[in-house]
């Protein structure tokens, strides 16, 4: 096993800690979201709004599915410590993936877009977001 000596926090604000995860999960975000504005000046069929607005469905939604599937997966501790579900650490990334995809569908819907074009649209920018992310 490789052992890398890296404080996981990288600063802190007063009582509030800072970790390099939480830094690479932001910079994984903005990367995808800069790849859907950076593909969308190409094509006229999506508008930055769109795109913008999905991205306000998306992200709370990929976070509310990442810690679901976290306490989901580690059942047993939080079944012992249910305090702890809510304000707790821990996310899980197919938890974000599959959340997020659903906010985006769910948006889709709403606005009779099509869900399978936004997807083919930002497919890159997430396998480039997955790697960013996965440095942390």
């Amino acid at each position: 096993m490789i052992n890398i000596n890296i404080n996981p926090i990288a600063f802190s604000i007063g009582s509030i800690d800072v970790g390099w995860y939480g830094i690479m999960v932001t910079l994984a975000v903005i990367t995808v979201i800069t790849w859907a504005l950076l593909s969308i000046r190409k094509d006229p069929k999506i508008s930055y709004d769109t795109m913008i607005n999905a991205a306000l469905v998306g992200i709370p939604s990929g976070a509310i599915f990442a810690r679901l599937l976290h306490v989901i997966d580690d059942w047993s501790y939080y079944w012992q410590n249910p305090g702890k579900i809510i304000g707790g650490s821990g996310l899980t990334i197919w938890g974000a993936v599959l959340g997020a995809a659903l906010g985006v569908w769910i948006y889709n819907r709403f606005t009779k877009r099509s869900f399978g074009y936004m997807a083919d649209m930002l497919a890159p920018g997430i396998i480039l977001a997955q790697a960013v992310g996965r440095v942390g």
